[in-house]
């Protein structure tokens, strides 16, 4: 019991571990004691209660006490005694940190807290459905490496960065854009421009793809006009294109849904709106916020639009008061979950041209709440820089691609952060990339960015990754795409699309899609040759030029 106790403190008091733990004790060994096991959410409660006249616990030899202390087994008092169940529903109800300091107790401390059931409910814990279990041989490895987007030194390897395996897939025959990209957990949604001949007999489609096993699960087609956004929920996939319509794409619960054309999706509601649909995000509430342009991309307006009554819907013209004067291009939702009450949005001012990050509470009459400039003379900034692409982060954090008419293929790429909890932008929290930035996500608080490589006389995508702590410092990931074709089109209409999820990441370029999956990395980092992209292998720091090295 000494050394049950001396094994307790290593625990957090505030917690009640140790008193679960001498409660657990006293059950085993007391055989008129009952136990019962209560069910509260979000932790386990273990509470023995023993009748008034149980006399207390003897104490253990002090022979007894010296054999353990010496590596012996003790005829009482061990954690073998305890129930191999009990003793994992214990390590899972005092947390990841704590069974770390478990570890060093006893052996059999140990050989309970390193046990894959212990670590697998952890990892199912902290990531859920999204967790890599099927990739790791060791969950307790897994968990340590951030589902392995961030895993440790192993051997004799020179990076700690993350490994992926990259499939290529081709989803057209003629020369077509990848116009949006959502990537999930279980499926990768793609969605395609309009044929540019009007010979051509193919519409604009949608493409549904597996995640795990990279192959597609089925096409569907949808108009003659070309799909400029989408947005996907579970089981629903919402469409924006130019012949101003919204169209609702709802998965099928038969049978016969996962052997359809269209990977079982089927079209549930046609809305019809006054100009292009240029951009669009689904909110928790069941609505859609929606960027109307014209057709030559010029805006037009906000519409929020909710899903039981269309008809129903709000207007925010551009340049009214409700959105400062303002036209607004892009919106986006943060990494939280998109909703009416917190939409980020980059707008235009018609008079000169800047452009700045504003945030939209739609629950208000004004919902413009916020309006940060970013792109002003007075800031430094050319006439015609843009904020292209925008993305919504964690909390309060919007990035935004500094996009320039002139210099963008031989320059690099810039982005900058606004912090919505600050009134004015902070001009030293920037991110500095060697190539010009196609297309960035958000995800898990760091940026990644696919670029272009400016320096090679082939054209070669490769990924970067930024950590807001550090915003001077860039991590190159890899190489995507060794060399591609690009038809004939300008660097302004060569589309590139990124999406990124806890499984990988998917990146569009031309007719063709690279899908990269999380790898579990290599004891040795001579012997990953197997992952086109490989752990990082060098950074950036602006000023200075990096050496390209892919194994």
């Amino acid at each position: 019991q000494r050394q049950l106790n001396w094994t307790a403190t290593c625990l957090p008091s505030s917690r009640g571990s140790a008193d679960e733990l001498c409660a657990l004790w006293s059950v085993t060994y007391c055989r008129r004691a009952e136990l019962r096991t209560n069910f509260v959410p979000g932790a386990w409660k273990f509470m023995a209660l023993a009748p008034a006249n149980l006399p207390p616990l003897r104490k253990a030899p002090r022979r007894c006490l010296e054999e353990e202390t010496v590596g012996r087994s003790c005829s009482r008092f061990r954690w073998a005694d305890i129930p191999l169940d009990l003793g994992i529903l214990v390590c899972q109800h005092i947390g990841s940190a704590d069974v770390c300091k478990l570890l060093a107790a006893s052996r059999k401390a140990r050989d309970l807290a390193v046990r894959d059931e212990v670590w697998r409910f952890f990892c199912e814990a902290q990531w859920g459905k999204s967790a890599n279990l099927h990739i790791y041989t060791n969950s307790k490895e897994l968990f340590h490496d951030r589902n392995g987007w961030f895993p440790r030194r192993r051997g004799n390897a020179k990076s700690c960065l993350p490994c992926f395996q990259v499939n290529s897939l081709t989803l057209h025959d003629s020369p077509c854009l990848t116009m949006d990209l959502r990537m999930t957990n279980q499926e990768i949604i793609a969605v395609s421009d309009a044929p540019r001949s009007r010979n051509a007999q193919r519409k604009a489609t949608v493409h549904v793809m597996d995640t795990t096993s990279r192959k597609v699960k089925g096409c569907f087609e949808v108009s003659e006009s070309t799909i400029n956004c989408c947005d996907v929920a579970p089981g629903l996939i919402c469409i924006g294109s130019n012949d101003c319509k919204v169209r609702m794409y709802r998965q099928s619960t038969s049978m016969d849904a996962a052997y359809r054309p269209g990977a079982g999706y089927d079209l549930a509601d046609d809305i019809v709106c006054s100009s292009t649909v240029n951009d669009l995000r689904l909110t928790r509430e069941d609505a859609i916020v929606v960027v109307r342009t014209h057709q030559n991309r010029h805006p037009v307006g906000l519409d929020l639009i909710p899903l039981g009554r269309p008809d129903a819907r709000t207007s925010f013209p551009g340049g009214s008061w409700a959105t400062r004067g303002k036209y607004i291009h892009a919106l986006d939702g943060f990494e939280d979950g998109c909703s009416t009450s917190c939409i980020a949005c980059s707008g235009e001012h018609p008079l000169t041209s800047a452009f700045s990050v504003m945030l939209f509470d739609f629950r208000l009459s004004s919902p413009c709440v916020s309006d940060v400039p970013v792109t002003t003379r007075e800031q430094g900034h050319a006439v015609g820089t843009m904020l292209w692409p925008l993305r919504a982060g964690q909390s309060h954090r919007v990035f935004a691609n500094l996009l320039h008419e002139e210099g963008q293929k031989n320059s690099g790429g810039r982005i900058d952060m606004v912090d919505f909890r600050y009134p004015v932008l902070d001009p030293g929290i920037c991110f500095e990339l060697p190539d010009p930035v196609d297309d960035f996500r958000c995800f898990s608080g760091n940026l990644y960015a696919a670029c272009t490589d400016a320096t090679s006389k082939m054209s070669r995508l490769r990924l970067h990754r930024c950590d807001p702590s550090q915003p001077s410092i860039t991590e190159y990931l890899g190489t995507v795409v060794e060399s591609y074709a690009s038809a004939g089109r300008s660097s302004r209409e060569d589309l590139k699309v990124l999406s990124i999820c806890q499984r990988g990441f998917a990146v569009s370029y031309g007719e063709h899609l690279a899908v990269g999956t999380v790898a579990e990395p290599q004891q040795d980092s001579l012997d990953l040759t197997m992952c086109p992209v490989v752990a990082a292998h060098e950074s950036f720091v602006p000023g200075k030029q990096a050496d390209s090295a892919v194994r």
